[in-house]
């Protein structure tokens, strides 16, 4: 997988409210805006969130398939789903600025909808200090440099906080399943292994080489985590937590230490992680004295 730039280097062109903003993306590209974006276009749910959380909801056109928070989001526009880009309808809603995720999106669509004259942004959070630049960086772009400072602000205060709570805490090892046909969790390139470390866990699966991968249950019996934390999204997931707790041979099912999670609070690159890593460290806190 190719590396991708993280720092977003963050200029006024101008010092006046009207002025153009000059942004760099993850992909280190720059991009220029002659105004902040008035009609913007998100192409996935955690950017929709992020809109939201530096106060450019209202400019907000057009958004992805599963766009549900917060609420407001509901009503919008669907231009794209998990497979496709409506880029008919996106031309059609005259975006000054589309927020893509490069990894979701992919650079052949991503470089699609430049090659139609649109500005594009391309985000590729994949760790917790990505979430405060992504929310600097679409402030500036929306025209909102205040409130994105201030949401950035206190999400850094909220993970500082339990970074330096849980610092020190014994390891625990941990397995993520966020699909259960087919078999799957998430590697150490995502976001959520950056989470583990700050509550002291380790990500079993850390060293798979795609950021999402399909595993065996005889792989998750070797690596025999402690901890086995299960999505919420998976179908009968109830189902699934009985299935691990009935192998004695896990680790995790002799400590009753199998969880079903909300991912959106875990998957989602948003300010609501925080409320999802303080969830997380008190789940590896209990499994530290079972």
């Amino acid at each position: 997988m190719r590396t991708v730039g993280w720092v977003l280097g963050l200029s006024l062109i101008a010092g006046s409210a009207g002025a153009g903003v000059d942004v760099s993306d993850d992909r280190g590209r720059s991009i220029t805006l002659n105004a902040p974006a008035q009609r913007i276009v998100s192409l996935a749910p955690h950017v929709t969130e992020l809109l939201f959380a530096v106060g450019a909801g209202a400019q907000i056109v057009g958004v992805s398939e599963y766009s549900d928070y917060p609420r407001a989001a509901q009503t919008l526009r669907r231009i794209a789903s998990a497979g496709a880009i409506d880029y008919e309808t996106v031309i059609g809603l005259s975006p000054d600025l589309v927020v893509a995720w490069l990894s979701g999106n992919g650079r052949i669509a991503i470089e699609r909808l430049e090659e139609l004259g649109l500005q594009v942004f391309a985000t590729e959070p994949r760790n917790i200090a990505s979430i405060a630049r992504a929310l600097r960086a679409l402030g500036t772009l929306s025209g909102h440099v205040q409130q994105g400072e201030r949401a950035a602000a206190e999400f850094e205060t909220r993970i500082r906080g339990l970074r330096e709570r849980y610092a020190g805490k014994h390891e625990v090892s941990v397995f993520y399943e966020i699909s259960a046909r087919p078999l799957m969790t998430l590697s150490g390139a995502h976001m959520f292994t950056d989470v583990l470390r700050l509550c002291g866990g380790v990500n079993v699966f850390a060293d798979l080489g795609t950021l999402v991968a399909t595993v065996t249950t005889e792989e998750v019996l070797k690596r025999n985590a402690e901890v086995i934390m299960i999505s919420s999204t998976i179908p009968e997931a109830e189902a699934t937590q009985a299935a691990w707790a009935a192998l004695p041979e896990l680790a995790a099912a002799r400590r009753a230490q199998i969880h079903i999670v909300d991912s959106d609070l875990l998957n989602r690159q948003t300010v609501r992680l925080a409320e999802g890593a303080a969830m997380l460290c008190e789940l590896l806190d209990q499994a530290r004295g079972s």
